[in-house]
């Protein structure tokens, strides 16, 4: 029995590859054998995204001073990977929400400078791609912070400049891009997208996901204000729609500027990186594979890295057990039938925060006993080789 353990980060606790080694020695634990668990962390863009491609393919990363999403001086790093001559740039690094207390959280004040100034420090080592991963943002900006950082300047009618964004988005009048024209031809941009959804409307990016940054329902209706006018604005320059493009949400709209104003190709950020890190080889050895992430749910089927994990999976006929720390009191079809057995590792009553601080332990628990189960001689299903080589 071959195990691949291929976990995305949990939020607020561990790194993807934390977690995943956490799983593994609970399996050798159980007595497996270091050569029946291989262990491939994922992930689709969100935090950790950089620390786990470097776990794959080397690199480098490199410390720059800059700006968190409050504009405060912060330290973060990016991830040079020599042979590919590309630079990896992950938002959660400088504009996320583990960077900022509960009582911080406010997307009307919180912008994506601070990742703007990684990618320009990137930008000195004449990378021939940029990698923008855009889960875990504390922001809803449309990424005009990050377009200010490149040199983007942002007019309202009188031609006054607008610094104070997005607060004042709902002013723009014209953007002069003049600097960000030598950008757009010169490399190649792909943003990496954990979610794909609108920009605007009931199933945008402020409906879905700008509560849980800290914004009210009125902050709600000024940030929806402020990405149309964006959008408007965009339009009239670039010519393209913000408002049909399928992905432009993403990040609080940080993917949607970036395509409009930089030619930036917005790529599902778990299947990208399951194909740059060459999982399907990985997966060629495996009799099952144990994936999840923090909490397993709706959003789980936006592009989340386990159900990318599990789509690869089950290609081959490879059974996949998901964990997590919270998981639906009752699991819909919809989520069901992506995961052949879905767990959740909690262990009894105790706080959120209890729980998150002993995630580590948690898994290594969970993992146990997943081992135990399997050296009984019991399976999660059949497995089918058909495929495999």
């Amino acid at each position: 029995m071959n195990i691949l353990v291929a976990c995305n980060s949990f939020k607020h606790s561990l790194s993807a590859v934390e977690a995943t080694k956490s799983i593994a020695r609970g399996l050798h634990q159980a007595g497996l054998s270091a050569q029946q668990i291989q262990l491939f962390p994922v992930a689709d863009g969100g935090d950790f995204t950089a620390d786990t491609l470097q776990f794959h393919l080397g690199g480098r990363r490199y410390k720059v001073r800059c700006h968190d999403p409050l504009m405060r001086p912060i330290h973060a790093r990016w991830l040079w990977l020599h042979e590919q001559r590309a630079a990896m740039v992950e938002m959660a690094a400088a504009s996320g929400l583990r960077l900022l207390q509960p009582d911080e959280l406010n997307p009307l004040q919180a912008n994506t400078f601070g990742t703007g100034e990684l990618i320009l420090a990137a930008l000195n080592r004449h990378p021939r791609e940029i990698l923008i991963g855009v889960g875990g943002s504390a922001t809803v900006d449309g990424g005009t912070g990050l377009l200010m950082a490149l040199g983007a300047v942002f007019l309202d009618r009188q031609g006054k400049v607008l610094t104070r964004l997005p607060t004042q988005l709902h002013r723009l009048h014209r953007i002069d891009d003049r600097a960000l024209e030598p950008l757009h031809n010169t490399l190649q941009w792909k943003v990496l997208c954990d979610v794909e959804i609108p920009l605007l409307g009931p199933q945008g990016t402020v409906a879905r996901y700008a509560p849980q940054k800290g914004a009210t329902p009125a902050m709600m209706a000024r940030l929806e204000e402020a990405l149309h006018r964006f959008a408007e604005v965009t339009l009239q320059q670039t010519g393209i729609s913000l408002l049909r493009h399928p992905g432009a949400g993403a990040a609080g709209g940080v993917a949607g500027g970036l395509h409009a104003w930089l030619g930036a190709t917005l790529l599902p950020g778990a299947d990208f990186f399951l194909k740059y890190t060459n999982m399907d080889q990985a997966l060629m050895y495996a009799d099952l594979v144990i994936t999840g992430e923090g909490k397993l749910d709706a959003q789980t089927l936006d592009g989340k890295a386990p159900l990318a994990v599990a789509q690869q999976a089950h290609a081959r006929h490879l059974p996949v057990v998901a964990l997590a720390g919270e998981i639906p009191h009752h699991i819909p079809p919809s989520l069901q039938q992506h995961f052949d057995v879905i767990f959740s590792i909690v262990n009894g009553p105790g706080s959120l925060a209890d729980h998150i601080a002993a995630t580590r332990q948690h898994l290594f628990r969970t993992g146990t006993q997943i081992g135990r189960f399997l050296q009984a001689g019991l399976s999660f299903s059949q497995p089918h080789h058909s495929t495999k080589k």
